[in-house]
C-alpha cells in the first residue's frame, strides 16, 4: 500500500525535475512531462488533469493524479490522490541543490493488488528499478533532468485509505519523512523515488502484516529498507 504512495511521491517529483529541466514555471509542461515519463518509468497508465507552478513564491499542486496498473493485473487503478501540494525555494533552482519544502499528498485512494506471487506495487517498483538501470545507456541529454540533486524538508501522506485485492478496507497512518537528501548534500529525483520506494514499502509490510494476523519478516523487512536508504534520509 505504501509502496504505491512513493509512486506519487515519485511523481510529484518529476514534476519538479521537469521544472528543472524545462526552465519554464508553466504548468502545461510539467503536465506533459508527467504524462510522457511517467508511464515509461512505471509501465502504466499516468495521467494528471492539472498542474500549477508559481516561480514566484514556489507554490505548486498536482490534481487528478491517476496511476494505473501493470499488465497482469485486473483493479482499475494502482492510485487516485486529489491533490499533491508543492512548496519549493524557487531561489534555488538556479543552484546546485534545489530545495524543495514542502510534498504534501492528501487523501490518496489505493488499490493494493495480489496477482500469484507478486502485487501491484512490486510490479511498479521492478519497472521504477529497471528503468533505472536502463539509464545508464541515455543520453547525457535523456539524463538531464533526473540529475538535477534536491533536497526535501518534508514528505507529508496523509488520509490515506487502501482497498486490498476488494477483501477490505485499511486506513493508513499519516507518515511524514523529513530532510530527505540533506546528510547527503542533495539527491538526484531518482535515488530519491528509490529511497521513498523502499522506505514506504517496509511501512507497508508491518500495516498489512499486523492486519491479516501474519507478522512473519515484516521486521526484517523494516531493517532492510532502513540500511538501504541509509544517508538519505533524516526523520
Amino acid at each position: 500500500m505504501k509502496k504505491i504512495l512513493a509512486v506519487v511521491a515519485v511523481l510529484a517529483i518529476a514534476a519538479v525535475a521537469a521544472y528543472f529541466t524545462l526552465q519554464n514555471p508553466l504548468g502545461k509542461l510539467v503536465k506533459l512531462a508527467i504524462d510522457e515519463f511517467g508511464p515509461e518509468m512505471t509501465q502504466a497508465a499516468v495521467q494528471v488533469d492539472g498542474v500549477e507552478i508559481s516561480a514566484t513564491d514556489g507554490r505548486g499542486a498536482l490534481s487528478g493524479l491517476f496511476l494505473g496498473n501493470p499488465r497482469g493485473f485486473k483493479s482499475d487503478y494502482a492510485l487516485r490522490a486529489g491533490i499533491v501540494e508543492l512548496k519549493l525555494d524557487p531561489a534555488s533552482l538556479a543552484s546546485d541543490v534545489a530545495v524543495i519544502h514542502k510534498i504534501l499528498i492528501d487523501a490518496p485512494q489505493i488499490g493494493y493488488e495480489k496477482a500469484g506471487n507478486i502485487t501491484n506495487f512490486d510490479a511498479i517498483q521492478r519497472n521504477v528499478e529497471a528503468y533505472i538501470g536502463a539509464r545508464g545507456g541515455k543520453s547525457e541529454k535523456q539524463k538531464q533532468g533526473s540529475d538535477k540533486k534536491m533536497i526535501i524538508g518534508s514528505l507529508v501522506i496523509r488520509n490515506a485509505r487502501v482497498n486490498y485485492n476488494g477483501m477490505f478496507e485499511l486506513t493508513l497512518p499519516d507518515i511524514e519523512l523529513r530532510n530527505i537528501g540533506k546528510k547527503a548534500g542533495g539527491a538526484t529525483s531518482i535515488q530519491v523515488v528509490k529511497a521513498i520506494i523502499m522506505e514506504l514499502n517496509a511501512k507497508l509490510v508491518v500495516a498489512l502484516s499486523k492486519k491479516m494476523g501474519v507478522i512473519g519478516g515484516a521486521g526484517n523487512a523494516v531493517v532492510g529498507a532502513g540500511a538501504a536508504i541509509k544517508g538519505l534520509f533524516d526523520k
